[in-house]
């Protein structure tokens, strides 16, 4: 029982974070979403996941990151906060056009 007791503080204190699957949103354009909460994060560690994602996701096609805008949503200790990314993946190639 102690165990358990343990385990559910941890979960509610700790709170939890998750990142979404890069979505394409148009043309060479994607929209990655991150969620951070229980935990009072910022929204630079919110925002940091979601840059984490889009570099992985740039980065598995040798490119690198153009951050396009970001959205935000929640209020911190409040709910949950949320960032969305739009992004684009670019080659050396593409910045010398």
């Amino acid at each position: 029982m102690r165990t358990f007791l343990t385990a559910i503080l941890t979960i509610a204190i700790g709170g939890c974070a998750s990142v979404s699957e890069v979505m394409p949103v148009g043309k060479d354009t994607y929209r990655v979403s991150s969620e951070m909460g229980g935990q009072f994060p910022s929204w630079s560690d919110v925002k940091g996941l979601s840059l984490k994602r889009a570099n992985e996701f740039c980065g598995g096609k040798g490119r690198y990151v153009e951050e396009g805008s970001w959205v935000t949503h929640g209020a911190r200790g409040w709910t949950p906060l949320n960032a969305e990314l739009t992004f684009k993946c670019l080659s050396d190639s593409a910045e010398k056009k």
